[in-house]
């Protein structure tokens, strides 16, 4: 199956309860993609913005810039993102699958689906 995008949503949680969780799925996001290899400070203001929003319990920006791949992060009630690349391939899945590995491990609750960001929905219905 080709990948365009990994969704992946934490059920019965708020932001907040991200704290000490979210900046080391950044930086390990960073690594695996590859991105500001060059430049290590940029990592460092890009998790400095998103924690400000996780320790007031806000949806944070992710990484939604021009860049290999992105986390774009929906407005929701649900603490949930998306790890999205602009084409179909297989890094997608293996980042996601990567992430949710992380996640299992902290213990943090939740699910991977695949293709279903909006976005993909419309370039689909446009084929």
């Amino acid at each position: 199956m080709k990948y365009w995008n990994g969704h992946i949503i934490m059920d019965g949680m708020s932001w907040g309860d991200l704290d000490g969780v979210w900046d080391e799925m950044l930086r390990m996001f960073f690594q695996v993609t590859r991105q500001f290899r060059d430049n290590p400070e940029m990592i460092d203001i890009l998790i400095h913005e998103n924690m400000v929003d996780i320790k007031h319990n806000r949806k944070p920006e992710g990484f939604n810039r021009d860049g290999k791949m992105r986390i774009v992060v929906p407005i929701s009630e649900t603490p949930e993102f998306f790890v999205y690349r602009g084409v179909y391939n297989d890094d997608v899945r293996i980042v996601t699958e990567k992430i949710s590995e992380f996640l299992a491990k902290k213990g943090i609750k939740h699910s991977v689906e695949w293709n279903d960001m909006l976005l993909f929905r419309i370039k689909k219905r446009r084929r």
